[in-house]
C-alpha cells in the first residue's frame, strides 16, 4: 500500500485523534492510531475505550487497507519534521499481522513498525437530539463551567458539566460542592420536554482543543448514554456520565437583600494581592456603606493585608469570609467590566454575575462563604 500527503496535514489529523489516547495506556489496544486507507482518503481513529476521535484527511492513494501505528512514535516523527511532501509505503511481513511503514521525504528515508488490522467497525447509535451550535458559543459555555467541576471520584456526576435543554435554551451547570456555575445559551432547537445529560469534564477539555470550524453539531443518543460532537472533518464520540446530577436549583438563593456593584478588574486584582497574605487562603470582606474592605492575615508569620475599594452598595453592613482562590476563579470567568455581587448573610451562598440587565440570568457563579474568626 502507498499514500502521499503533506507533513502538516498528517500532523494536524494525528494530533487531533491522539487526544483520545491516555497518557498511560494500560491496554496496548489504546496506544495506536488506526489508519484506514481508501481511494483518495485516509481515516484516522484513536480511542481509550470511552472516548474516540475520528479525522478524515485527503491523500493521494489508490489502495485500500487498515493498519495501526503506535501513536507516540507517529507523533514524535511528525512533530520533528518540517512541512514537506511525504510518502508512506506499507509492507506486510510474511505469515504475520506485523509490517513496516517506509517513509520518504525530500531529505530522508525512515521506517516504523505497524500492525495490519481489520476495518474498525463502529456500533451505530440512534441520535435523537441534534444541536447546531456556534463554536464560539459552545467554547464560551465550556470555559465558564469547566473550572468548577469536581475532581472527587466519589461524586462522579459532579465530574462533568450538566447540560439542560429546555424550550429554546441550553444551560450548562457545574459544581464541586463549594461553588456552582450556571451558564445559559440560546439553542437551535426547541424541545417540548426538558432533557438532561452530563458530559465528562475530560471530554469538554478535549473539545476545547479540537474545534476550529465556525459551527459544531452536538448529538445525544436516545438512551442518553453517549454524546457525539461533529466539527468539519473531526468526530468525537464519548460516553456520558449516567449518575443523577444533584438538584442545583435548591442551593441557588432566590432572595438576596444586599447588592454590591463594583469594577471587576479592581476587586479581582485586590483579592489576588490580599489573598497571598493569608496562612490558609481565606480572606475577609467587610462592606460598610459604599466601602468594601478586603483583609487577610498570617498570624504565624506576622503578615497581614487590607485594601479598601469604592463600590455601590445597598443593604445592611456585612462581614463575610471566602476562600480567595474560589473568588479569584469566579471573577476570572466574568467578562464584564462591572459585576454584581448578591449577598444575604455570612453563611448564605453569594452570587457573582454580570451587572448588565440583559445578561441578568445568562451567567451566575455561586460561591459558598467560609467561617472566619472574629
Amino acid at each position: 500500500m502507498k499514500l502521499t500527503s503533506s507533513i502538516r496535514q498528517l500532523q494536524d489529523a494525528v494530533s487531533k485523534v491522539a487526544q483520545a489516547i491516555p497518557a498511560k495506556a494500560l491496554d496496548t489496544r489504546f496506544e495506536n492510531v488506526h489508519l484506514s486507507i481508501e481511494s483518495g482518503s485516509l481515516t484516522l481513529f484513536a480511542t481509550d475505550g470511552e472516548i474516540s476521535i475520528t479525522a478524515i484527511s485527503d491523500v493521494e492513494t489508490d489502495d485500500n487497507g487498515n493498519i495501526g501505528i503506535k501513536a507516540r512514535t507517529l507523533q514524535d516523527f511528525l512533530r520533528s519534521m518540517y512541512d514537506t511532501s511525504v510518502s508512506f509505503v506499507i509492507e506486510r511481513q510474511e505469515i504475520s499481522d506485523h509490517g513496516t511503514v517506509h517513509i520518504s521525504t525530500d531529505k530522508g528515508k525512515y521506517k516504523i513498525p505497524c500492525q495490519f488490522e481489520s476495518k474498525q467497525e463502529k456500533s451505530e447509535k440512534n441520535y435523537d437530539i441534534s444541536l447546531e451550535l456556534v463554536t464560539a458559543e459552545l467554547l464560551d459555555l465550556i470555559q465558564k463551567t469547566l473550572f468548577a467541576c469536581s475532581v472527587d471520584g466519589m461524586r462522579p456526576a459532579m465530574m462533568g458539566v450538566l447540560f439542560e435543554l429546555e424550550g429554546t435554551h441550553l444551560t450548562g451547570v457545574s459544581t464541586d460542592g463549594h461553588r456552582l456555575v450556571r451558564c445559559r445559551k440560546n439553542s437551535s432547537i426547541e424541545v417540548a420536554e426538558k432533557q438532561k445529560f452530563v458530559v465528562p469534564a475530560r471530554v469538554l477539555s478535549i473539545i476545547q482543543k479540537l474545534l476550529q470550524h465556525e459551527s459544531v453539531t452536538m448529538c445525544i443518543d436516545d438512551d442518553r448514554r453517549f454524546v457525539r460532537f461533529i466539527s468539519g472533518n473531526i468526530v468525537l464520540d464519548a460516553a456520558l456520565i449516567v449518575e443523577p446530577y444533584p438538584n442545583y436549583d435548591a442551593v441557588i438563593p432566590v432572595e438576596h437583600d444586599k447588592h454590591l456593584i463594583i469594577d471587576r478588574s479592581v476587586i479581582y486584582d485586590s483579592v489576588k494581592r490580599v489573598g497571598r497574605f493569608s496562612s490558609i487562603g481565606d480572606i475577609k470582606m467587610v462592606i460598610e456603606g459604599q466601602l468594601l474592605k478586603i483583609m487577610a492575615e498570617n498570624t504565624n508569620e506576622g503578615e497581614a493585608a487590607q485594601e479598601e475599594l469604592n463600590c455601590t452598595y445597598s443593604g445592611d453592613n456585612i462581614t463575610i469570609g471566602f476562600n480567595s482562590r474560589f473568588i479569584e476563579a469566579a471573577l476570572a470567568h466574568l467578562d464584564d467590566n462591572e459585576i454584581r455581587i448578591e449577598l444575604k448573610s455570612p453563611t448564605t451562598a453569594v452570587i457573582f454575575k454580570p451587572h448588565k440587565e440583559e445578561d441578568d440570568d445568562k451567567l451566575i457563579i455561586l460561591v459558598m462563604p467560609v467561617r472566619i474568626n472574629s
